[in-house]
């Protein structure tokens, strides 16, 4: 059983059209705010957020106390210019548990929290001799792909910079068989499963980092 935290800013559209054609700066200098109050709050708590489309900010919450959730979306929500609605999904998957968000869900004991931290092999010789905008435009379209398989796997996949990525997973071989059905190459992805989520990312990382000394391509799990 997997935990989703939603945040949604509501009336955030509204709010950024009340500032006049000149507004960019300001959208951008609040949304770096937040992004920092959001990482702050949720990675104390063992969380791990994202700041997905801005307007709506998301966390993987598996055995996060609901109560420090709802404590830290608060602690978020006095920088941001418009209240802050919260909602907790609860799911078989990272995906169910975002699609049941608000309507009550499952309150069986939670599982252990599976995350990837992917990347491309090889990106920055690429970047040196095409430029970072070619390693961009790629690191858009594996996340396109991604997203539509996640859609079977159940998974949930996000930009982090540079060429990273990471994956909320429903399982540790959910990594392998998501790489090989978006039909990938080059890709690099360390799993890390823990009890709390940033616990998991966390170990995501020390596996890829696994990888990128080997020089090896293809998943590495870390429990």
């Amino acid at each position: 059983m997997h935990k989703i935290a939603l945040l949604r800013l509501a009336g955030y559209r509204e709010w950024t059209e009340s500032l006049g054609p000149w507004r960019e700066r300001l959208i951008q200098l609040t949304q770096a705010r937040i992004h920092a109050a959001l990482w702050s709050a949720f990675t104390a708590i063992g969380a791990l957020p994202h700041h997905f489309r801005y307007d709506y900010l998301i966390a993987l919450a598996n055995n996060v106390r609901d109560a420090a959730i709802r404590r830290v979306a608060r602690a978020v929500s006095i920088h941001s210019p418009v209240a802050v609605e919260l909602c907790i999904g609860r799911g078989e998957t990272p995906l169910g548990a975002y699609a049941s968000c608000g309507r009550g869900g499952d309150l069986r004991e939670e599982g252990e929290a599976v995350v990837a931290h992917v990347d491309i092999a090889g990106s920055t010789r690429a970047t040196s001799s095409d430029g970072p905008l070619s390693v961009y435009l790629e690191v858009v379209e594996l996340m396109a792909r991604l997203g539509d398989e996640c859609k079977e796997v159940g998974c949930m996949v996000f930009y982090l910079g540079g060429d990273n990525m990471m994956a909320f997973l429903p399982d540790p071989a959910a990594a392998g068989g998501l790489l090989r059905r978006a039909g990938l190459q080059r890709v690099r992805a360390g799993v890390g499963v823990s009890e709390r989520p940033y616990d998991a990312f966390s170990k995501a990382t020390r596996a890829l980092d696994y990888l990128r000394r080997a020089g090896r391509e293809g998943v590495k799990v870390v429990k």
